[in-house]
C-alpha cells in the first residue's frame, strides 16, 4: 500500500468506530487466488494512537472528512439503537423477545436473537415503524 493512503472506510461494530484504509490493485499485481481488486488494511479503533498516527498522514480535509464520517455513522447507529429499544417495549416485539430469552440452549437462543435483531434492524432501516 502507498505511504499516503487516500481512501478509508469507517465501520461501526457494537457501538464503536473502526477505521480501514484501502487501495485499488491493478490487474497485473493480482494473483489468481481470489477477488483481490482492493487491498484493505485495518487501521484500528477510532480514538486510539494507531488511528491518530494514520490520521496524521492524511490531509486536513481528509481528516475532517474522517471525523465527520465517524460522527455521522455513530449518530445513525445511536438512532437505530434508540428505535430498537422503543420497538422492544411494544407488545408484539416484546413478547417475541421474552420468548426467545427463555430458550435454555445458549447456541439456539443466540442464533434466534441474532435473527430477531436482524429483523428489527431491517424494519427500522426501511422506516416501516417510526
Amino acid at each position: 500500500m502507498r505511504n499516503n493512503p487516500k481512501n478509508f472506510s469507517v465501520k461501526i461494530i457494537k457501538g464503536h468506530a473502526y477505521v480501514y484504509s484501502w487501495s485499488y490493485r491493478k490487474t497485473s499485481y493480482r494473483t489468481h487466488l481470489g477477488s483481490q481488486r482492493y487491498y484493505w488494511k485495518y487501521r484500528g479503533r477510532y480514538g486510539t494512537k494507531k488511528v491518530r498516527d494514520f490520521m496524521k498522514r492524511l490531509t486536513p480535509e481528509e481528516q475532517t472528512h474522517l471525523k465527520e464520517e465517524v460522527g455521522r455513522k455513530l449518530e445513525v447507529h445511536k438512532e437505530i439503537q434508540e428505535k430498537m429499544e422503543r420497538l422492544l417495549k411494544d407488545d408484539p416485539f416484546k413478547t417475541e423477545h421474552n420468548i426467545l430469552l427463555k430458550i435454555k440452549n445458549r447456541i439456539i437462543r443466540e442464533k434466534a436473537l441474532r435473527k430477531f435483531y436482524s429483523k428489527l434492524n431491517s424494519i427500522i432501516r426501511e422506516d416501516k415503524i417510526d
